[in-house]
């Protein structure tokens, strides 16, 4: 396909494979002819070029190493297609975990949990909210370091619509009543973000989603227990180290007065800094009967 950018500079893409094609997106493989590195492209229709840009421009403005790599943005010179060109990576997070017999390892665990808490909090920095982090927004590379991806729903934290939440599992308790309400005054749209990592590293560790049904107040877990109990078990714990079965508490808290910033959680250093595990087991029972 013949390509020009926003100065007219003209360029070759060639597709490969179809990697997903969403609701208003399609991604592909490719490569750009007279660079020949792996890409991928994010291809939208004339009607959804003004969107595109706005995801471009918030994904060169959060520039991170766990954060996907958008490169180029060009118009197709014989149609009416707009395509963003990126870092090409190797899954998402869904089919990784689906693929694998075994659990996640605790090594990987921590190193997944620290890299997206990581990007998400760096997001947050730049005042932003993502809104739509889900399991097939978490990507991996080649040596399974995560890329987050995904920014169509993201926006400045003031302005943030929880309407653009399109996967009702990853609304906290607090709003899932008001999927079509205006966020609360007074409300951080950010614990959105903070919920959701959480969904995602409890899916990460136990290979099946926290919830038998849409998250409410009233809500069951997997274990068939209510919400004031802990979400992570005996049988889970013993697959992580103490330090994930900490943070994964903290960020899938109930009370939403208690779920902390991300910001928070990376200065507490739960998972860079050596600590004794009597002392991390202690705040772990502290926690579920506070």
């Amino acid at each position: 396909m013949l390509v020009e950018n926003a100065h007219c500079k003209r360029s070759i893409l060639i597709f490969g494979n179809k990697i997903k094609n969403g609701d208003t997106a399609v991604i592909y493989s490719g490569i750009i002819v007279g660079d020949g590195l792996p890409v991928a492209f994010k291809v939208v229709s004339k009607e959804h070029h003004d969107r595109l840009l706005t995801e471009y421009m918030i994904m060169r403005s959060v520039w991170h190493e766990n954060i996907l790599r958008a490169w180029a943005l060009d118009f197709s010179v014989h149609g009416h297609d707009t395509i963003m060109t990126m870092d090409l990576a190797q899954c998402d997070l869904y089919r990784y975990i689906q693929s694998n017999d075994d659990y996640m390892p605790a090594q990987q665990l921590d190193r997944w949990m620290e890299e997206l808490v990581s990007a998400v909090s760096f997001i947050h920095s730049k005042d932003y909210v993502h809104g739509d982090l889900n399991y097939t927004h978490i990507l991996l590379t080649t040596d399974l370091s995560i890329r987050v991806t995904g920014f169509g729903s993201a926006e400045k934290r003031a302005k943030f619509q929880l309407g653009r939440v399109r996967d009702p599992m990853f609304v906290p308790p607090e709003l899932r009543c008001r999927l079509s309400k205006p966020i609360p005054r007074g409300y951080d749209p950010r614990l959105i973000d903070v919920w959701s990592v959480g969904i995602l590293m409890f899916y990460a560790l136990t290979k099946q989603p926290p919830f038998t049904e849409i998250v409410t107040m009233s809500a069951t877990d997997v274990h068939g227990n209510c919400p004031g109990d802990t979400l992570v078990y005996r049988e889970d714990r013993k697959r992580c180290s103490a330090s994930y079965s900490i943070v994964l508490s903290k960020l899938m808290d109930f009370n939403v007065r208690r779920r902390p910033q991300l910001v928070h959680i990376i200065n507490q250093k739960f998972f860079n800094q050596p600590q004794l595990q009597d002392q991390l087991i202690a705040e772990q029972i502290l926690h579920m009967y506070s």
